[in-house]
């Protein structure tokens, strides 16, 4: 590497080592990493430390063999601790490289442990970018899929339509699922025994990142009608299961703990839209007026129905300009 990369090694580590740590952060507290992630994680100073040959270490060949470096040793370059053997080591926290002489280039273990140390940054980071890969492919890919061409009818999609939105999708968009390439490393039936202590044959799948398991299990819940939707009350996603379709979801809300954004999400929005909306306002109070009259034993059951139809139509109209506010506004009222 060039003499600027060389001097600012240290510092490029650490800055490396606050974005990971801010990342294990996040990925720690999200399902399903928050059961199954082992804390405290690997680090890079694990790994650089592993290879401590190629750092600055501030000791002489010697101070190993006299003892100096124990539980209470410190330097600028790091402090003693024991490795597994009950040996004393420096553990580095500053990683200033060494210099190489070109004999060392020419020493095949030298040479090997820098191919070595290589692939296990590498192999480090590559963890990292595949998650990121798999968030970015959620917010860029699976997110305006969900939004804009599943629920775009606000219903399921029978087989047929849900394959026509997914090559319509890969067509509008350039960056679509043609780029994901799901990587399966295993796959298998094995028998698990259920919470009633009764065997189910399972599939056993081992796939090799995030990203895949993602696109598999997603395609495999549409198959399925499973399908994420957002709930258009707290504005999280949640799943829909089996062939009941909502846009609410069943969480309690923050303020009503003994109510869910399902019991009453249809009828805030009702009741937002005829604040906000002099046609369902109008509507509204119409629909209030006529229904009085309706348990006044003013109207029929018959005529009420008629009238709730005609209502729906006229409103529907004047919502998409068909028919001007002031015609709308006199007809229904009639």
């Amino acid at each position: 590497m060039d003499f600027y990369d060389f001097s600012k090694y240290n510092k490029n580590v650490y800055s490396d080592l606050s974005i990971l740590e801010d990342i294990n952060q996040i990925v720690s507290s999200l399902p399903p990493f928050d059961k199954i992630l082992k804390l405290p994680l690997p680090k890079l100073d694990d790994i650089l430390n592993s290879f401590d040959l190629f750092f600055e270490d501030g000791l002489h060949p010697t101070d190993y063999s006299y003892g100096i470096v124990d539980e209470n040793f410190a330097n600028e370059y790091g402090y003693g601790e024991k490795d597994d053997c009950e040996n004393y080591y420096l553990r580095l926290i500053r990683f200033d490289l060494k210099p190489l002489k070109e004999s060392d280039l020419e020493d095949n273990y030298v040479g090997e442990e820098l191919r070595e140390v290589n692939r296990n940054i590498s192999a480090f980071f590559d963890i990292y970018i595949k998650f990121l890969r798999a968030y970015t492919q959620v917010q860029q890919i699976y997110k305006p899929f969900i939004c804009d061409y599943l629920h775009r009818n606000n219903a399921f999609l029978s087989s047929s339509e849900t394959a026509q939105c997914f090559e319509q999708f890969n067509c509008d968009n350039g960056i679509n699922f043609s780029r994901i390439k799901c990587k399966m490393e295993l796959f298998g039936y094995k028998p698990i025994t259920d919470k009633n202590g009764e065997q189910i044959l399972c599939e056993e799948i081992q796939l090799n990142d995030l990203g895949s398991f993602l696109y598999y299990d997603f395609f495999n819940g549409l198959k399925q009608n499973f399908i994420p939707n957002l709930c258009k009350n707290c504005g999280r996603y949640f799943l829909i299961r089996g062939a009941w379709y909502y846009t609410y979801c069943d969480n309690p809300l923050a303020d009503e703990p003994n109510k869910t954004c399902r019991d009453v999400g249809s009828k805030r929005r009702y009741d937002e839209k005829c604040k906000n909306n002099p046609i369902w306002q109008t509507y509204n109070r119409a629909y209030k007026a006529h229904y009085a009259r309706y348990m006044k034993k003013k109207m029929t059951v018959s005529e009420f129905e008629e009238w709730s139809r005609f209502a729906s139509e006229i409103r529907d109209k004047a919502l998409i300009g068909e028919i001007p506010y002031e015609q709308y506004y006199a007809d229904i009222r009639k």
